[in-house]
C-alpha cells in the first residue's frame, strides 16, 4: 500500500461519515459527535498528505497493513444510522488506528 492509497482510504471513511451525518436530524447529539470525529480524522489525513514518507519501508508497510485491517473491519458499518453507538465506536476505532499509523511511520509507535 502506498501513501496515496492510505490517504484515499481515509478519504473513503470521511465520505462514509459525511453520508451518515447527512442522514441525521439537526440537533442530534450523535451528529455533533460524528462531526467532531470527522474533523479529527480530516486533520490526520491532512497531516499525512503534507508529509513525505518512504512507503517501501517495512515500518510503513506494517503500519499500513494494520490500518487496512481496521478499515476492512469497519467498512460499511458507519452508515448504519439504526445503531449510532456502534457507528461512533467504529469511527473512533478508525481514528485511533490512523493516529497509531502516523505514530508508527514517524517512529513514535
Amino acid at each position: 500500500m502506498t501513501q496515496l492509497e492510505v490517504i484515499r482510504m481515509i478519504g473513503d471513511v470521511l465520505t462514509e461519515i459525511d453520508v451518515t451525518v447527512g442522514s441525521l436530524m439537526p440537533g442530534d447529539p450523535d451528529l455533533t459527535r460524528l462531526q467532531d470525529l470527522r474533523r479529527l480524522l480530516d486533520s490526520r489525513q491532512l497531516m499525512l498528505s503534507r508529509q513525505v514518507f518512504d512507503d517501501n519501508t517495512p515500518r510503513f508497510r506494517q503500519a499500513a497493513a494494520e490500518l487496512q485491517i481496521v478499515n476492512d473491519d469497519i467498512r460499511g458499518k458507519i452508515r448504519r444510522v439504526d445503531d449510532m453507538v456502534a457507528a461512533i465506536q467504529n469511527v473512533t476505532k478508525f481514528l485511533d488506528a490512523v493516529t497509531g499509523f502516523l505514530g508508527k511511520i514517524n517512529g513514535l509507535g
